[in-house]
């Protein structure tokens, strides 16, 4: 246990410096006062403010006023927030992992497929009915697609290309926010494949992924081939009765 706290505590320092990750350390279990952070690391509470500044500019601590059962003004307390979280250690990549591996082992393979499909025909849903502002212009969905997909953690960017003849349109996804699942279950890539072609109606090309090494996921998506079909954001069940 000690190794696996100080190998946090290495990689916040290498990721935000002696003080502010020693901030974040003390905030880890309850949220604290200036005046209470101050006494803890031997710093003045200037210093501290100037640091907490810093951390909330970035997103990874929030302050809020505590309540006071005795007269004088209110103490400001400081709290970690999610994003700050996802900065120590998380095992529900391998829990997740290991939930579908026990499915497969007890229900079959088609019951992992089944609980895929279900998944993204939840987020195939949310997802259609924020492209549906961008129309029928191919270029602006998958442009509002790598926007949804970064929101959702998997950081992507769009880029125009050529195959050919063919005017492409790369979405590249340079993080995967499940990875490690995906790792032991390629069907997770597949699937997720399968959504775009649902949400853009043309087919798409992936041959590099994450989960098999590559530096990135990149899917290659014709810019002007027509579409094959109407997007529909009903769920693959709902639309298949």
């Amino acid at each position: 246990m000690n190794n696996c706290v100080n190998a946090s505590t290495d990689s916040l320092v290498d990721l935000l410096g002696a003080t502010r990750a020693a901030i974040v350390e003390q905030l880890r279990d309850a949220p604290r006062s200036v005046a209470a952070l101050a006494d803890a690391l031997g710093l003045s509470e200037v210093a501290v403010r100037r640091h907490l500044g810093v951390l909330a500019e970035d997103g990874l601590v929030a302050g809020e006023t505590a309540r006071r059962h005795a007269p004088g003004r209110p103490a400001r307390h400081y709290r970690l927030t999610d994003r700050a979280r996802r900065l120590f250690p998380d095992r529900t990549g391998e829990f997740a992992s290991e939930l579908l591996s026990y499915l497969r082992e007890r229900e079959g393979a088609d019951a992992v497929e089944a609980f895929l499909r279900w998944r993204q025909a939840r987020v195939r849903a949310r997802y259609a009915a924020v492209l549906a502002e961008a129309g029928g212009d191919r270029a602006a969905r998958v442009e509002r697609l790598a926007e949804l997909l970064t929101e959702d953690g998997f950081t992507s960017h769009v880029t125009p290309s050529q195959d050919g003849e063919q005017p492409t349109l790369t979405l590249t996804q340079g993080h995967c926010a499940i990875r490690e699942v995906a790792e032991a279950h390629p069907e997770v890539c597949r699937t997720e494949a399968q959504m775009f072609e649902d949400l853009l109606g043309v087919g798409v090309s992936r041959e590099r992924t994450l989960a098999r090494g590559a530096s990135h996921c990149v899917c290659e998506i014709p810019a002007d081939q027509p579409a094959r079909r109407p997007v529909d954001a009903r769920p693959r069940s709902d639309r298949d009765e």
